[in-house]
């Protein structure tokens, strides 16, 4: 088990900075890492079957320090700051592309409980590879990379509400008192640290320490309410954001996370391809990915209309919010876990959106040049008309 951490930590880095090198997201790696690990090359030169619970279970811990750290970057105030553009903009998004998800499982023939599973992974989005390709183009801090930076930030909130709502156990009634007492506990707590945020311990590294206590036990208490370990991580994170330590836990956190538990947690999701099950996907993949990427744009381009911008800049924004990333992959491992698909139709699911990763982020940046190639040149042919 030691030798195994070991090598998939060295794998991890080495492929995640191979991937940066050529201008491709470390996690791509970190994924291409795990699959050289898994059965079916370590598998066959070495004779491994998989990777050991323990490293599976670690990659756990990952998940839930990645949410509780997406939650302490985004924070409370920047949510009650992100303005009704970009609420507007961000509720189209996660509507269409839930809707465009759960429409591709219906065509399938799945039934309602896995038709809304996929949905849920395609309201997920990652604006990092965005992010990267409009700073190159020097857009980044116009209107279409601001509205982009925002919606995302409620993105990600919203697509765990919906994550939730969607698959909680239990009862449709019971499980709307269980998120109401959830998000009781979250104000009270919010209320609570507002209070005591400027006491000072003098114990040594008690806040670090409180800190990630606090983050697994929220955890704790979303799944025994029914809900995904994922979505109790992430509103930690907006709990303790308005802390002074708030910077500190964040760099110890992500320090933590990043250097052991999340890399684990790629490695597995990595790990678990399976490449038997790419024969048998193609129905799925051809509804699955295109799915994806025209409920986005559809999604960010109506509202970012109908919040005052020109057709070119919506479709920006649309094409901008396709590339998804590490919370897809948390989303589907969460529902894999909570054995919303049968085995077969998990790997092919897995699959497919390993490829989704894969292919948004190597198309976005060429659609975003395209869009914003085709809007100059228009401009120009405006100035010389």
């Amino acid at each position: 088990m030691l030798l195994e951490i070991g090598i998939a930590l060295v794998l991890a880095k080495l492929a995640g900075y191979a991937l940066e090198r050529v201008k491709q997201p470390a996690v791509i790696g970190e994924i291409v890492a795990g699959i050289v690990m898994g059965p079916f090359i370590a598998g066959k030169l070495f004779g491994i079957e998989y990777l050991s619970p323990i490293t599976e279970g670690m990659g756990q811990i990952g998940i839930v320090l990645l949410l509780f750290i997406s939650g302490l970057e985004i924070g409370v105030e920047e949510i009650k700051t992100a303005g009704k553009k970009g609420m507007l903009t961000s509720m189209f998004d996660v509507s269409v592309a839930f809707i465009f998800g759960f429409i591709a499982g219906y065509l399938l023939g799945y039934d309602i409980r896995t038709s809304i599973a996929i949905g849920n992974i395609l309201v997920a989005t990652s604006v990092g590879i965005t992010v990267r390709t409009l700073m190159e183009m020097n857009a980044l801090h116009s209107k279409v990379g601001e509205l982009i930076l925002t919606v995302a930030v409620l993105d990600d909130v919203l697509g765990i509400l919906v994550l939730s709502f969607t698959l909680g156990k239990g009862q449709p009634m019971m499980l709307l008192v269980k998120v109401f007492i959830f998000f009781l506990i979250f104000l009270m707590a919010v209320f609570v640290i507002s209070k005591v945020k400027d006491i000072k311990f003098h114990i040594p590294r008690f806040a670090l320490t409180a800190a990630i206590s606090f983050a697994f036990i929220f955890s704790a208490l979303a799944y025994d309410l029914g809900l995904a370990a994922i979505t109790g991580a992430f509103f930690a994170g907006l709990v303790l954001s308005n802390l002074p330590q708030r910077r500190r836990i964040n760099e110890f956190t992500r320090q933590m996370g990043e250097v052991f538990f999340i890399p684990l947690f790629f490695i597995w999701v990595g790990a678990s391809f399976d490449f038997y099950a790419l024969k048998d996907m193609g129905p799925l993949v051809l509804l699955f990915i295109p799915m994806a990427f025209i409920g986005k744009i559809i999604g960010c381009s109506t509202g970012a209309k109908l919040c005052g911008f020109k057709m070119r800049d919506a479709l920006a924004v649309g094409v901008g919010m396709i590339p998804r990333m590490e919370v897809a992959l948390v989303v589907v491992t969460t529902e894999i876990t909570m054995g919303v698909f049968s085995e077969a139709l998990a790997h092919q699911v897995l699959a497919a959106t390993i490829l989704l990763v894969i292919i948004s982020s190597l198309l976005t940046p060429v659609l975003l040049k395209v869009v914003y190639r085709e809007e100059k040149e228009n401009k120009v042919e405006e100035q010389s008309g």
